[in-house]
C-alpha cells in the first residue's frame, strides 16, 4: 500500500507536467517549414496580463493578510506589496498615497520608484509617471527583463502625441512594408527586443483594455517579430490582439492574410512560391532555435483556461492506474 501511494503522489506532482508536454500543435515558420511545437509554450508567448475581475477576491484576502503582516512586523516590503495589490483592486489613490510614505520612509528604492511610476499613468498624469519610471531605470537598469526603456519610450509618446506614434520612435526600428516582414537586427538584438515588448505589453494587457494606439501599434510589431524568430502561428495569434486593440493598415492586411493561408495549407501553398523567398527567411530557423531558448526567461503569466482540462485528463490518467495498481497488488497476494 505504501508504494501504492507513492506512486501516486509521483504521478499527481507531474500529471500535469507530463500531460501537457505531450500536446504539440503543428506551426509554419517564415520560410514555409512545417515544425512541431508545444501549443502551450507557443500560448506563453503571447502577452494575455492577469485576469484582475476573476481573481479579485483573491486579492482582496491577500490585502488583509498584506495589512497585518505590515502592522505586526513592520517590514517595509509588505507595506509595498500592500500598494501593489491595492493597484490590482484599481484603488490607484490610496496605492499612491502607500508608495509615496514609503518613499519617505525608505528613500531610493527602486520598486517604490517604479509603482509610483505606473501609478501615476493609471491616474492619467504621464509626466509625473515618466519622472518617477526614468528615476526607476536610473536606480536599476536591469529591471523588468531589461524592459523598462520602453515604458520610458511609451510615456514619452503619450505626452509629445500622435506625431511620436511610430515604431521607429517606440522601438528604433521597422520591419518593413512588404507582405513578409524584415529586419536588418541580428538575432540576438531581435530576440532581445521581443523579450522586452512582451514584458511590457503583458504587464500592460492587465490595465489597458482595448481600444489604445501604442497597444495596439507594439503588439503588431511584436507578431512581425515572431514571424522572424518563431513561427507564424503564433503571428497570427497577437495579430488578433492588435487587431482587438484598434490596429488596422494595409501592410497589416497583407501579413495577415499570407499567414492565414500559410497557417490553413501547412505552408503548401506558399512554398510553390520558395523563388521570392527572402534573406529574412534564411535566418528564421537559427532565429528560431534562439527564441524558444528564451521562453524559458519569461516571467509568469496566466494561462488559459484550457490548462484545466488538460489536468483534468492528468487527473484521470491516476484514478486509472491506481485501480490498475491496486488490483494487481490483490492479485498478487
Amino acid at each position: 500500500m505504501k508504494k501504492l501511494i507513492a506512486a501516486i503522489f509521483v504521478m499527481a506532482v507531474f500529471s500535469e507536467t507530463t500531460s501537457l508536454a505531450c500536446l504539440n500543435e503543428t506551426r509554419i515558420t517564415l520560410n514555409g517549414k512545417k515544425i512541431d511545437g508545444d501549443e502551450i509554450t507557443s500560448l506563453e508567448l503571447v502577452p494575455w496580463g492577469k485576469d484582475l475581475v476573476k481573481d479579485r477576491n483573491l486579492y482582496i484576502d491577500e490585502l488583509s493578510e498584506l495589512d497585518s503582516l505590515w502592522k505586526t512586523t513592520r517590514n517595509i516590503d509588505y507595506y509595498s506589496d500592500y500598494g501593489v495589490v491595492l493597484v490590482y483592486l484599481g484603488r490607484y489613490a490610496e496605492a499612491k498615497d502607500v508608495f509615496q510614505k514609503i518613499e519617505g520612509m525608505a528613500p531610493g528604492r527602486y520598486s517604490t520608484a517604479a509603482n509610483l511610476g505606473t501609478v501615476y499613468e493609471l491616474l492619467g498624469d504621464n509626466t509625473q509617471a515618466l519622472r518617477w519610471i526614468k528615476k526607476a531605470v536610473a536606480i536599476d537598469p536591469t529591471s523588468h527583463n531589461n524592459s523598462e526603456w520602453l515604458h520610458v519610450k511609451i510615456l514619452e509618446t503619450k505626452i509629445k502625441g500622435d506625431d511620436f506614434l511610430t515604431s521607429t520612435f517606440l522601438i528604433g526600428t521597422t520591419f518593413g512594408n512588404d507582405v513578409k516582414p524584415v529586419s536588418s537586427m541580428k538575432n540576438v538584438a531581435l530576440t532581445k527586443l521581443q523579450e522586452a515588448l512582451y514584458y511590457q505589453l503583458n504587464e500592460r494587457l492587465t490595465f489597458i483594455k482595448p481600444k489604445d494606439k501604442i497597444v495596439a501599434l507594439l503588439l503588431f510589431e511584436l507578431g512581425n517579430i515572431y514571424a522572424l524568430t518563431t513561427d507564424v502561428t503564433i503571428s497570427l495569434r497577437v495579430y488578433d490582439i492588435a487587431k482587438e486593440y484598434g490596429y488596422s493598415s494595409e501592410v497589416f492586411d497583407k501579413r495577415y492574410g499570407l499567414f492565414k493561408r500559410m497557417q490553413k495549407g501547412l505552408g503548401n501553398e506558399y512554398s510553390r512560391d520558395a523563388s521570392k523567398n527572402t534573406e529574412a527567411d534564411i535566418q528564421t530557423d537559427s532565429a528560431h532555435q534562439l527564441a524558444q531558448h528564451s521562453v524559458n526567461q519569461n516571467q509568469s503569466i496566466n494561462k488559459p483556461g484550457r490548462n484545466y482540462i488538460y489536468f483534468g485528463i492528468g487527473s484521470i490518467c491516476i484514478v486509472i492506474f491506481a485501480i490498475w495498481y491496486a488490483m494487481r497488488q490483490h492479485h498478487n497476494t
